[in-house]
C-alpha cells in the first residue's frame, strides 16, 4: 500500500526530480516518464483504444521496442553510483544492489514457468506494459507488489468500490493522495481508475520510477508500503516473488513481440479472469518469512486452467499479416478495449547466427585457474584421457553462456554431477559439469554472457571446478564406437583461439586486455565506499574467496547465503538451511555447523566460542578467510561481537551486525576494538557440505 504519511515529502521530491530530468532531457507531457510522447502513444495503442491508423503501426512497433530495450541509460547508471553505499547499508545485495540494476541494459525478462503458472496473464501483460515506459524498470517488481498487496486482486478491497480498514483501494492499494500524484490511464479509456488493472499497473510504475526503483528497489518498495527501516517484510516478499518470476533474459525483439501476442491470446481464452475481490484459486507460495536469496528454491505451483502456457519456438504466433489484435477487459468500473499490434515479417532484419568470433570464456578472468587440460592421459578417466578442460574455481563461482544457444540438458549427468549442455549455431555443443546449482532449464534460449549455473563439486571430483567440453559435428565421439556424425570433443583452448569477443558480457576476458562490465561496477562501487557487486546477480561478494580447505570454502558459501537475514538478539540457534534471523554468534555457529554436516559446533555465544577457540589464536596479520574475529571487550573478559573474516587483504568481514540490520559485509576497521582472531580447527575426515545442502562427492 502507498501510505499517505510518507507521500507528501516523497511526492514533492519526486516531482522536483522528474521536472529536472524532463528539463535536462527535453521530455514533455505529464506521463513522459523518461520516454518521449511517441512511446506513450504506442503503449496506449498496445493496451488502450486503437486510435492510430494501421498504416502507422509498423513504425510504432520500433518505438515500443525502443522502450522495452532501452535498458539502463547514463542517468540510471549515475543514480546507481550515487545510491550504492546506501543500498549496501540497507542490505540490498545481488539483484537489488545499486550497482547491479535489476534490469540489465538492453534486456527484458520473459515470464518464468513460475510466473506463467501463478500469475493471471492479464496481470503479467499489464505489468510489462507499465514497466516498459521507463528505462530499466523491471515488470516483475509490479507483479510482486500485486501479490503482496491483494494476492492478485483476491482481497475485497481490490473490487470496484472496495477499500480496506486504512482506506487503501484497488489491486495495488492506492490511497487518494498517492493516486492523485501517480494515477494513470493505462488502457486509454479516458479515465484513471485505481480499480482497473492496467491503470493501477501504470500508476505503480510511475511511483516506483519516482522512487528510483530501477537502481534502489529496496528503498522504493519500503516507501511504497510505508514500512519502517526495520520492517523488511514488504520488500523481502516482493523481491522474492520478482526473482521467481524472471525467466529468460533477452534482448531479442522478435521474442518480446511474440510474448506480448502470446499473453494477449491467453487472455482472450478466459476474458473474465480474474474477478477482483473474490477468491480465484491463485497460489500463495510465499509468506512473510520470504528471503530473496532463497527465491529459486521455491518450486513453481502447478498450472491452473487460466495459466499461461509455454511459448513454443514454432508456435506460429508471429503472424505474417500486420493487423491490430484487440482484447476486452472487464476489470474496474467499466469495460475497455485494448489493442496489441501483431508483428510483421520484414519489420526487423533477421538476427545473424552467432559466429565463433562472438564467443567468450564461461568464467570471468580472475575467478579461475586452468586445471587439467584436454586429452591429458590417466587411469582416472574411463576413456583413458580427459575429454574437456578444467577451470578450477571456488564453489559458487558464476558460469556464463559463452555464446547464444538453447539448453538441451540441465540436470543430473552421472559422473559429470549437475550438468548443463548448450546447443549453439552450426550444431556446436558445450557441456558444463560438476555444478553446485543450475540456473537454466531445458528449452531455454540463452544469450552470450547469461548466467547458467554455479561452479561446484558434484559427481566424480576431488574438489570444486568447472569441467568444460566443446563438441563439434563430425568429430569422433569417444563414448560411441567408430566415427560418429558428432558432436565429438575438441580442445576448448584451441576452439577459443581467435573466438573471444572484443566486448564481453562479463569481466575482462583472458588475453584481450579489455575491461568489461565488472570493471565499471567495481569502479562505481569503489568511488562510493562499497564493495564491487557482480552485474550477474551472483551475490554481494561475487566469487567466494579461495581457501585451501574445502570445508572453509563451504563455510564461506553458507555465510554468503545468509546475506539479508535480519538480526534478532538471542535468535534461535541452528534453524536449518533457511534461518529467519541471526545474532552475531548464531550466525558464525550456523555457518560452520551447516558446512560440516553438524560435525563442527563452535558454541552458541561469544562467551563460549572464544574460550573454545583460544588454543587456535592467530595474529591479525595472519588472518585468513573463514577465521573468526572478535570485537568489543566486555568487563567480564568476554567479547561482545563476532564475525567471519572474508578477505583479509581488504580487511573485509561478513557478520550479523545489530538490531535493525541484516547479515552483511563490512570491514574490521570500522568495528569496535578487536579482541582476537581464531582459526577454527577442522577435524580429520570432515566432509564439506555446500550451500545447497548437498555434500561434495569425492571420486576418481
Amino acid at each position: 500500500m502507498v501510505a499517505p504519511a510518507v507521500l507528501a515529502a516523497a511526492s514533492r521530491a519526486a516531482k522536483v526530480a522528474k521536472a529536472a530530468k524532463a528539463a535536462a532531457q527535453g521530455e514533455n507531457g505529464p506521463d513522459g516518464g523518461g520516454k518521449k510522447k511517441g512511446n506513450l502513444k504506442w503503449l496506449l495503442l498496445l493496451g488502450g483504444a486503437g486510435f492510430l491508423p494501421i498504416a502507422g503501426v509498423g513504425a510504432l512497433v520500433l518505438i515500443l521496442l525502443g522502450a522495452l530495450l532501452g535498458g539502463v541509460g547514463a542517468g540510471a547508471a549515475a543514480a546507481s553510483c550515487d545510491d550504492y553505499a546506501d543500498n549496501s547499508d540497507a542490505g540490498n545485495t545481488g539483484d537489488a544492489a545499486a550497482t547491479n540494476p535489476i534490469m540489465p541494459a538492453g534486456k527484458v525478462y520473459m515470464p518464468s514457468e513460475t510466473a506463467r503458472n501463478e500469475i493471471p496473464p492479464r496481470m503479467i501483460l499489464a505489468a510489462m506494459r507499465g514497466a516498459a515506459r521507463y528505462e530499466g524498470l523491471d515488470w516483475t517488481l509490479i507483479v510482486g507488489q500485486m501479490y503482496q498487496e491483494t494476492k492478485y486482486g483476491q482481497d475485497k478491497s481490490a473490487a470496484p468500490g472496495g477499500k480496506n480498514s486504512l482506506g487503501y483501494m484497488g489491486i495495488l492499494q492506492f490511497g487518494p493522495p498517492a493516486w492523485h500524484d501517480y494515477g494513470a490511464d493505462g488502457n486509454a479509456d479516458g479515465t484513471k481508475d485505481l480499480y482497473n488493472i492496467d491503470d493501477a499497473a501504470w500508476a505503480a510504475a510511475n511511483f516506483l520510477h519516482a522512487q528510483h526503483a530501477e537502481t534502489a528497489p529496496w528503498k522504493a518498495l519500503q516507501v511504497y508500503s510505508g514500512s519502517t527501516a526495520s520492517n523488511t517484510i514488504y520488500p523481502r516478499v516482493v523481491l522474492t516473488q520478482a526473482a521467481r518470476y524472471r525467466g529468460v533474459l533477452t534482448g531479442d525483439e522478435d521474442l518480446i513481440k511474440r510474448w506480448y501476442a502470446h499473453l494477449k491470446k491467453t487472455i482472450d481464452k478466459n476474458p473474465g479472469f480474474p474477478t477482483l475481490g473474490k477468491q480465484s484459486d491463485i497460489p500463495e507460495p510465499v509468506g512473510n518469512n520470504a528471503q530473496p536469496g532463497s527465491a529459486l528454491s521455491i518450486a513453481a505451483s502447478s498450472p491452473r486452467s487460466w495459466s499461461t502456457p509455454a511459448l513454443e519456438s514454432d508456435s506460429g504466433e508471429v503472424t505474417t499479416a500486420m493487423a491490430p489484435i484487440a482484447y476486452t477487459t472487464s476489470t474496474g468500473t467499466g469495460t475497455g478495449t485494448s489493442t496489441l499490434a501483431g508483428p510483421s515479417t520484414g519489420l526487423l532484419a533477421e538476427k545473424p547466427a552467432a559466429g565463433g568470433k562472438d564467443w567468450q570464456w564461461p568464467l570471468k578472468q580472475g575467478t579461475y585457474q586452468l586445471g587439467t587440460r584436454y586429452h591429458e592421459t590417466g587411469n582416472m578417466w574411463s576413456t583413458g584421457y580427459h575429454t574437456g578442460l578444467d577451470l578450477v574455481a571456488s564453489t559458487g563461482t558464476p558460469i556464463y553462456a559463452p555464446a547464444d544457444g538453447k539448453i538441451v540438458h540441465a540436470g543430473p549427468g552421472g559422473a559429470y554431477g549437475n550438468e548443463t549442455e548448450i546447443q549453439h549455431a552450426d550444431g556446436v555443443i558445450t557441456l558444463y559439469a560438476h555444478q553446485t546449482s543450475i540456473k537454466v532449464s531445458v528449452g531455454d534460449t540463452v544469450t552470450r554472457g547469461q548466467l547458467i549455473g554455479m561452479v561446484g563439486a558434484t559427481g566424480n571430483v576431488t574438489g570444486p571446478h568447472l569441467h568444460w567440453e566443446v563438441r563439434l559435428p563430425g568429430v569422433d565421439n569417444p563414448f560411441i564406437a567408430g566415427q560418429d556424425k558428432g558432436p565429438g570433443m575438441v580442445d576448448p583452448e584451441d576452439w577459443m583461439k581467435g573466438k573471444v569477443t572484443a566486448n564481453p558480457d562479463y569481466g575482462s576476458v583472458p588475453g584481450t586486455g579489455n575491461d568489461g562490465k565488472d570493471a565499471q561496477y567495481a569502479e562505481c562501487a569503489e568511488d562510493n565506499g562499497g564493495a564491487a557487486v557482480s552485474p550477474d546477480g551472483a551475490g554481494a561478494s561475487g566469487v567466494i574467496p579461495d581457501a585451501d580447505d574445502p570445508v572453509i570454502r563451504a563455510v564461506l558459501g553458507w555465510a554468503q547465503r545468509g546475506i539479508g537475514v535480519p538480526y534478532v538478539y538471542g535468535a534461535q540457534r541452528l534453524q536449518g538451511q533457511n534461518p529467519t534471523s541471526f545474532d552475531c554468534s548464531s550466525f558464525t555457529q550456523w555457518a560452520y555447523y551447516m558446512a560440516s554436516d553438524g560435525k563442527i559446533n563452535i558454541g552458541t555465544t561469544t562467551g563460549t566460542q572464544e574460550p573454545y577457540l583460544r588454543p587456535h589464536k592467530v595474529s591479525l596479520s595472519e588472518a585468513q578467510p573463514g577465521d573468526l574475529i572478535f570485537f568489543r571487550p566486555e568487563a567480564d573478559g568476554t567479547s561482545g561481537h563476532v564475525g567471519l573474516v572474508w578477505d583479509a587483504k581488504g580487511h573485509k568481514i561478513i557478520h550479523a551486525p545489530r538490531p535493525g540490520k541484516t547479515v552483511s559485509f563490512s570491514t574490521w576497521d570500522v568495528q569496535d576494538k578487536i579482541t582476537g582472531v581464531y582459526r577454527v580447527p577442522i577435524p580429520q575426515g570432515t566432509n564439506a557440505v555446500e550451500g545447497d545442502g548437498k555434500g561434495q562427492q569425492k571420486g576418481a
